[in-house]
């Protein structure tokens, strides 16, 4: 903020080209990245199984996410209509655990 010529504070807008824009964007993807992230390590330090139940898990979040929220929030998230999306990230969800969960796989 700065004070404007008659002395009335102006609110300065960012670029929509910064990094921060960017992941102000992308906040839903983003956040499920870092997610992504962490299972990974977890994958590798502590149990494969594990990890796959908490992917499944965030794919599940993910189609919630989708459900709920408007195509400008979940930004690169909406790829196909949204119902179609929803199915396809729960079928994955669905999958994921399934495998996770059986043994000896």
């Amino acid at each position: 903020m700065r004070r404007g010529p008659y002395d009335e504070l102006v609110l300065e807008r960012c670029s929509p080209t910064t990094l921060a824009a960017a992941f102000q964007r992308q906040a839903v993807l983003t956040l499920a990245l870092c997610a992504l992230g962490v299972i990974m390590v977890i994958a590798v330090l502590a149990s494969v199984p594990l990890a796959g139940l908490l992917l499944a898990a965030l794919l599940a979040v993910l189609a919630v996410l989708r459900a709920v929220l408007p195509v400008r929030a979940v930004g690169a998230l909406a790829v196909r209509s949204r119902g179609l999306d929803v199915v396809v990230l729960l079928m994955l969800a669905v999958s994921l655990a399934v495998l996770s969960a059986s043994p000896n796989l």
